[in-house]
Parts: C-alpha cells; sequence; structure tokens
C-alpha cells in the first residue's frame, strides 16, 4: 500500500512537471498576429490608405501561393480590381506555389484548370502583364518527376496567355532573368530566380551556384531600383522561420489538416521541436540546402554599389510562408513576404525587431512607381478596409 501511495505521488510529480513544462512552451511560443501588426515607430497614418500626388509610371502587384483557390476567392477579385486600375502600367507577379499539391504532374495535371485558370484569368481579365516564377510545390513538392511537372506548368502557363513569355525562368532553370518595366523608359530592374532549384535534389538543368551568383551580381550593376523575387524568403517570422505559436504545441495535427482541432498538449509541443531540431527540412530556412541559398544570395547582395552607380533601392520580395510581412533589411533594404493569395492556406506568422507589418491574413502587396521619383508600398487586404499599410520609398 505505501509503494503505490509513493507511485501514486510520483506520478502526480510527473504530471506536474509536464504541465509546468507545457505552460513555459505556451508563453514563449505566444500569439500569431491575428490582427495587423505594426512596429512601435509606425505612425498611424502609415496604417491607412496614402494619397498621391505624383503620376503613376509603373506598378508591380506582388502575391504568392495561390495554387489553391477557393471559388471566388476573395484575394483573387480584390487583385483584379487594382490590375484593373492602370492594366498598361501594371505586371502581376505570382510567387510561385502556383499549383498545389504538386504540380502539374500526370497524377494532378486534370486539376490544372481549377488550380490555374482563376489565377491566370485575373491577367487575361484586365489585359496586364502577368509573370509566374515557380515555388517548391511546382516542382512536385521536390519529388523526382518535379522537373517534368515544371515543364508541364510553364507550357500550360504559356499557352494560355498565349503571348510573351510568361513564366520565368524558363525551361527549370535557375536563373537570374532579367526584366526592366516598362519596356520603354523603364524604372525597376526586375530579377527573377527560381529558388527550389538550390533545393531540388532530382533530375534538373545544371548549372553551378558560382555561375549564378556571378550573373546577379552583374544583374545588380544599374541605377534602377532591383526588385529580386524569388519563392523562398530570406528571413521570416512564420514555421519555415522556426516560429510555432501556442497552437502549434497543443494542436499539432493541424499541419496535416487545418480543420483537425483536436488536442494533444504536452506530446504535440513534440512537432514543432522536431521539425525545428531534428528533421531540418530544407524548406525551412534551418535547413542545409536553404541556409547555403540564402548566405550565397546575401553575399550577391552585398556587393550591391551604392548609389547613384548601384541600385538606390534594393527590394527582395518572396512567397513560402501563406502570410504578410515587410522587414526591413540589413543587406538588402527590404524582405516582403507576400504568400497569402488562398484563404485555405493562410498561416501564422510572428514578428522579430525588423518587423514593420506582419498579418496573419490574405492579401497581396503593390509597389507603385512614380513619375517624381517616389515608390510607393502598400499592403492589400480584401474582406476589410483595403490598404492595411503603406510606406514610402524614397531615394
Amino acid at each position: 500500500m505505501k509503494r503505490f501511495y509513493q507511485r501514486s505521488n510520483f506520478t502526480r510529480y510527473i504530471v506536474l512537471l509536464c504541465c509546468i513544462v507545457q505552460i513555459v512552451q505556451l508563453t514563449t511560443a505566444g500569439c500569431s498576429h491575428t490582427k495587423p501588426y505594426y512596429h512601435p515607430d509606425i505612425p498611424d497614418i502609415a496604417r491607412r490608405e496614402s494619397e498621391t500626388e505624383g503620376t503613376l509610371r509603373y506598378r508591380l502587384l506582388l502575391l504568392g501561393d495561390g495554387g489553391e483557390p477557393r471559388p471566388d476567392e476573395p484575394v483573387l477579385k480584390t487583385l483584379g480590381e487594382w490590375a484593373q486600375k492602370d492594366a498598361a502600367k501594371t505586371s502581376i507577379v505570382f510567387l510561385g506555389d502556383n499549383m498545389y499539391p504538386e504540380g502539374v504532374t500526370e497524377r494532378r495535371k486534370h486539376e490544372a484548370t481549377e488550380r490555374l485558370v482563376p489565377q491566370l484569368s485575373i491577367i487575361k481579365d484586365a489585359s496586364v502583364h502577368g509573370l509566374f516564377i515557380p515555388g517548391n510545390h511546382d516542382w512536385a513538392s521536390g519529388k523526382a518527376e518535379g522537373y517534368s511537372a515544371l515543364r508541364a506548368q510553364e507550357e500550360f502557363i504559356n499557352s494560355a496567355l498565349a503571348g510573351e513569355e510568361n513564366f520565368l525562368p524558363s525551361g527549370g532553370s535557375p536563373g537570374p532573368v532579367m526584366l526592366e518595366l516598362p519596356k520603354a523608359n523603364p524604372v525597376l530592374r526586375l530579377i527573377v530566380l527560381d529558388t527550389q532549384w538550390w533545393l531540388h535534389q532530382h533530375d534538373k538543368p545544371s548549372k553551378s551556384p558560382e555561375t549564378v551568383i556571378g550573373e546577379l551580381i552583374a544583374l545588380l550593376d544599374t541605377e534602377l531600383p532591383v526588385i529580386v523575387v524569388g519563392h523562398h524568403p530570406l528571413e521570416s517570422y512564420g514555421s519555415h522561420g522556426g516560429f510555432y505559436d501556442w497552437k502549434a504545441h497543443l494542436f499539432p495535427i493541424r499541419f496535416l489538416k487545418k480543420w483537425l482541432w483536436v488536442p494533444i498538449p504536452i506530446v504535440g509541443s513534440a512537432y514543432p521541436h522536431t521539425r525545428w531540431h531534428l528533421y531540418r527540412s530544407n524548406q525551412d530556412m534551418n535547413g542545409a540546402l536553404n541556409k547555403n541559398m540564402v548566405a550565397q544570395l546575401n553575399r550577391a547582395f552585398t556587393t550591391r554599389k551604392p548609389s547613384p552607380q548601384g541600385p538606390p533601392l534594393l527590394i527582395y520580395a518572396s512567397g513560402h510562408e501563406h502570410s504578410l510581412q515587410v522587414l526591413k533589411g540589413d543587406i538588402v533594404d527590404y524582405l516582403l513576404v507576400s504568400g497569402a493569395a488562398a484563404s485555405r492556406k493562410v498561416t501564422e506568422v510572428m514578428s522579430g525587431d525588423n518587423t514593420l507589418f506582419a498579418h496573419q491574413h490574405t492579401g497581396f502587396m503593390a509597389i507603385d512607381f512614380l513619375n517624381d521619383g517616389k515608390v510607393l508600398l502598400r499592403v492589400v487586404e480584401p474582406e476589410s478596409t483595403g490598404v492595411v499599410f503603406h510606406r514610402w520609398l524614397t531615394f
């Protein structure tokens, strides 16, 4: 009887210890920004639409991860409205993961109409320039048939738009590919990368990383503002950056299906720790291949010449994280994460010291180049007040 009582006490101590550990984990995990987060130094005026005095020269609309749209997806509807405002002066860049879950594989090619056409329709209906770049899911989520799935998606998109190439880099190349927009009297240089090429471990076009970086360095030699687009972020405060909120600890199988609100306390915390510290996926920023890619790209960006010999503004824009983030960079001027084009896919996001804006919400980003030399960045969300953040990027 005494032994049983002692064992009972031991069990209580273990349960108590586990509860304390769980409380500590939940406290440190924090909460996702389900409401817009603004850096404390951001003035109230930046939290709504800004009036512009200059005339629009060119507009980029940036969004990614739209490969599983709902019928009448709200963010695509809002995107279409923005695209039609100044169609001749607008480009839409879809930042990868254009078709979930594994791109245009033989198994999934019948789903291309459902996944890709809603995005393509925005471009066709508004008669704007559209550009799709590849993401990891477009490479069949890294499977062996990734290269063939990528080529099939490129053919589908280029055939649907029936004009200049609208899928870059072409042929599975890592890039970089350069476009100057608009073609007559350009106001910006757009550099396109396929970041999944760095991470894909099956068949792909052969090119040395040193060549890629050398070409990127050469393309940074311009007096125009430069925007580099790639699917994977260089920095992030979402799950790919190792940030998990309390729901990931208590309801870990929501990683498989968002509606699986099955509480698994204590044991559930094993998932985020295992994913970040043991499994180390190359789709996360602590994966070996991902870390090498980020280091190489940052090495190229450090060679940027100071203005006026070099670009007065350098922005890196990406998707991959299903949230909206505007970060102040150390090597580049701004890091944009705009991967919330599908409401089914939105995920948690937190903030760091360099976060200017963050929100767990669908939306896209607009960058306007005006005739007075000013550049305006805006974050646009559907089913809300529209513009929820703006920042003048003057130079």
